[in-house]
């Protein structure tokens, strides 16, 4: 009887199921930004645990929405290495007369590490370079520090001199952190920090009294294995090409005062609409292969994404791939196209479809289309394009709107009927007034037995 009971209602729930096929629900994005933002996850850097506990709840969650792992050895992990900057210890800079401390400088407001260029950790003692004497360990540079080829040019340059540290003097923001940096190993370097230009005559006047300048940074540059988290939806019966939705999942950790960077508009929220998605897919039937990715190693220059697109677990000949990087800022700002500076004066099989919902346009590398846009796969980044707290402390989760959330799904949701993903359920069934027959049959077969089977075990007994 148990047996009997099971299969009825195992016929119930299919029936149900394509009836009731799963929506798409923003709140749950607004609750899995909040959790991926969580202090637990230490704002997912690359090769840190706290990124590793948030690929294995995507992986879990992929896993639920019945994806299938396309990762190495059947997982939903695909594995690669990266060179990512690490802050290990404190930081300090002080100033001494002697054995005298005459000034210590306040880290995250006055002063912070810098990583680009040779930039290493430990520790410096000495004096101010001086272009008249030729002397000094420590040079003041008057710029904005960023990674490039001339910035390592310049850095090999002051270590011929003898030159052991960099004191960068800017107005840049003391608690904006950025982890991009060229995959280059390198063993010798310099101590480099930023400090606020309101110093600079100050650090000038101490300068010529020959003060000597302490610098102490915690910088560590690691080669880690990391991981792209990958699954894909099989089409039911395939009529196209695949499609392929995405979203990177690291960001850029700690500060060596142990404040976090949430990470929540950039971008726990492109990761939680991505798994919603998958969510939403999951009592479909689709006439294209998905493929799901969430890339790892974006913030070091799209390491996850290029190495997806060159190691690919399935063919993406001909796919078209949708990026989601920062969805649902409070403010008022559109939701925006990304698209590569290659595909500049290049028409792709996206275009039409962005010119029909009138989106906003922009042309920059700077997210995971670019790796795709490389390979000629159409691909393109969708982003609420708000900059205002994102790499600092304050890219939290009440910075995030469920109605941008959803604005953004009905961009995705109109995209998916255009290119008619979906089978149509009476392709399966002829219409939900069966089903709903069907069910009902069901339901008074049950009962009939069950009534029938109760009077003869009565009868018996």
């Amino acid at each position: 009887m148990k047996k009997l009971i099971g299969i009825i209602m195992a016929f119930f729930v299919l029936f149900q199921s394509i009836v009731f096929a799963t929506p798409f629900n923003s709140q749950n994005v607004f609750n899995l930004i909040k959790e991926l933002s969580n202090e637990k996850y230490r704002g997912r850097l690359s090769g840190d645990i706290g990124n590793e506990l948030a690929c294995d709840l995507v992986a879990e969650k992929f896993k639920r929405a019945n994806l299938i792992p396309i990762g190495d050895n059947k997982t939903y992990f695909q594995s690669f290495y990266a060179f990512v900057p690490f802050i290990n210890g404190k930081a300090s800079f002080k100033v001494y007369d002697g054995n005298k401390l005459i000034k210590e400088y306040v880290y995250g407001t006055d002063y912070k590490e810098v990583i680009y260029g040779l930039s290493i950790g430990g520790e410096v003692k000495g004096k101010i370079y001086s272009d008249d004497s030729k002397r000094g360990d420590i040079f003041i540079a008057i710029d904005r520090p960023f990674e490039s080829n001339s910035t390592y040019d310049f850095d090999k340059g002051l270590l011929s001199k003898g030159i052991k540290a960099i004191i960068y003097i800017s107005d840049n923001r003391m608690d904006f952190k950025s982890t991009y940096k060229f995959q280059n190993e390198y063993k010798e370097g310099l101590v480099k920090i930023v400090l606020d230009n309101k110093y600079f005559d100050e650090i000038l006047k101490f300068q010529k009294k020959g003060y000597t300048f302490v610098i102490k940074s915690p910088l560590e540059f690691k080669k880690v294995k990391t991981k792209n988290v990958v699954a894909m939806k099989r089409a039911l019966k395939k009529e196209g090409y695949p499609l392929i939705f995405t979203a990177h999942i690291d960001h850029v950790g700690f500060d060596a005062i142990n404040r976090i960077y949430p990470g929540a508009l950039d971008n726990a929220s492109g990761v939680a609409f991505l798994v919603e998605l998958a969510n939403f897919f999951k009592d479909k039937y689709t006439s294209r292969d998905i493929i799901f990715v969430a890339f790892n190693a974006e913030e070091e220059g799209l390491l996850g994404s290029y190495y997806f697109v060159n190691h690919s677990p399935v063919p993406l000949e001909n796919a078209e791939c949708i990026n989601f990087d920062m969805i649902g800022t409070k403010k008022d700002i559109p939701l925006t196209a990304l698209k590569s500076v290659y595909s500049l004066n290049r028409s792709d099989s996206i275009d039409a479809f962005l010119n029909s919902h009138k989106l906003g346009r922009s042309y920059e590398d700077n997210s995971d289309h670019v790796p795709f846009n490389l390979k000629n796969i159409s691909a393109v980044t969708f982003i609420h394009d708000d900059t205002d707290k994102i790499h600092t402390p304050y890219d939290t989760i009440e910075n995030i709107s469920v109605d941008k959330i959803n604005e953004a799904f009905l961009v995705v949701d109109d995209f998916l009927k255009a290119r008619k993903v979906f089978i149509e359920k009476s392709e399966i069934i002829e219409n939900r007034y069966v089903v709903y027959m069907l069910t009902s049959i069901f339901l008074i077969v049950f009962v009939f037995i069950y009534s029938s089977v109760s009077k003869k075990e009565k009868t018996i007994s």
